[in-house]
């Protein structure tokens, strides 16, 4: 039970489990029934379920102990209980001590279970983790999108940012970068060659088209209909989960766009949206969205690049409220660099929410501002992020109400 409930057990605890096993020896069940009973004492206890915090006597701030502190750590970075080393700082206290514990925070990061940043933070932060259940595309339209194919899109997303966070790269290497992690089914779609055989690999790349967020194809999918492509929904995207800013719904009594296009319809998706444009109340939100999504449109549902649909050329220009114009994803990327403070304090919120287990408060504002102070003078390196967020004062410490 020390491993299971990440602590030292005490006497009384351990008692307990004991009953439970002489229960079942009384009622002459086998040793082996017994011991089950016992293990299933350890396994339905809120000390297995949760990160049970002991409360102390007196209410108020209080710092967390070694073994919590362990164990919300573990949980941050890893996704899974402390290891040997880490349990053994906890039960010396030696983690207590800040420099001990920064190295603790470094070490975890460089260690391959730091994977689970990407496997858990990012597929969240990302909104990516409705691909393939909620959003997929339709099967008689696109066939092509198997379960192999969904698993290694989400894989892509898990592999980069695995490498940003594991090996302390830049978080702008999210908005833009010179490579991508793929395996040969993803080169296949994206139209890259000389890579064979399932395991995924860096792959060094000729143009901006892809690198970064916004040429995976795990991103185009999920701001898809299941029939086609929608500026709308990735421009929204880009404004929510890059940028952090909030998109309200619709005005209820606006139409749908046409979803498979008729002889009465408008030729295009951006003439479309331009009668979306034209009412007031639409414009306001479209403005921002719109432009946005077009710098997206070269990739198709799935992800793979097209010049052009239905035999015209695809328009990808985009042209901001600030009257900036720009073209395509390598465009975009450009205006998102040039916006990086807003996505790298939009990334740094949602992971202290992630790391805190908790909604934000006008109260950690502060955290975010240190945090970003720190990043921005050591080029926005990812141990800077995950260490600022360790290190703060909530992540340490906890609020007791007092005891009645």
């Amino acid at each position: 039970s020390e491993k299971a409930w990440r602590r030292p057990v005490t006497s009384e605890e351990t008692d307990k489990l004991m009953a439970l096993f002489q229960r079942g020896h009384e009622r002459r069940d086998t040793f082996i029934t017994s011991l089950r009973l016992a293990l299933r004492g350890v396994l339905i206890s809120p000390h297995f379920l949760f990160l049970a915090e002991p409360e102390p006597a007196q209410g108020g701030i209080h710092p967390l102990g070694a073994y919590p502190l362990a164990s919300k750590l573990s949980y941050f970075l890893w996704s899974s209980m402390p290891d040997a080393q880490l349990i053994s700082r906890a039960q010396d206290g030696t983690l207590l001590d800040t420099n001990v514990y920064r190295a603790e925070v470094r070490r975890m990061l460089k260690d391959p279970k730091a994977r689970a940043l990407g496997e858990r933070f990012a597929i969240q932060w990302l909104d990516l983790d409705r691909l393939g259940t909620e959003i997929k595309p339709d099967p008689s339209r696109f066939p092509e999108f198997t379960e192999e194919l969904k698993s290694d899109l989400l894989h892509e997303v898990v592999t980069a940012s695995g490498h940003i966070f594991q090996n302390n790269r830049s978080l702008l290497e999210f908005i833009d970068s010179d490579y991508a992690f793929i395996n040969q089914r993803l080169a296949k779609l994206y139209g890259i060659e000389g890579v064979e055989g399932s395991e995924f690999r860096q792959v060094k790349l000729s143009d901006r088209t892809r690198g970064g967020v916004i040429g995976m194809g795990a991103v185009h999918t999920v701001t898809s209909y299941p029939l086609r492509t929608s500026p709308v929904l990735r421009g929204r995207w880009v404004l929510e989960s890059l940028l952090g800013e909030k998109v309200p719904p619709p005005p209820p009594d606006v139409p749908a766009l046409d979803e498979k296009g008729t002889q009465h319809s408008p030729k295009s998706i951006r003439e479309q949206l331009e009668i979306h444009r034209s009412k007031a109340d639409c414009a306001a939100c479209h403005d921002k969205m719109d432009p946005l999504g077009f710098g997206m449109e070269n990739f198709d549902s799935l992800g793979r690049f097209r010049s052009s649909e239905a035999g015209q050329p695809i328009d990808t220009e985009g042209v901001l409220p600030s009257g900036k114009r720009f073209k395509g994803a390598d465009g975009l990327k450009s205006v998102l660099m040039e916006r990086k403070e807003s996505v790298i304090r939009h990334m740094t919120r949602k992971m202290t929410g992630y790391a805190y287990g908790r909604e934000l408060t006008k109260f950690d504002e502060c955290v975010v501002n240190s945090t970003m102070a720190a990043l921005s003078s050591n080029e926005y390196r990812s141990e800077t992020l995950v260490e600022s967020i360790a290190m703060s004062f909530p992540f340490r410490h906890r609020f007791y109400p007092k005891q009645n």
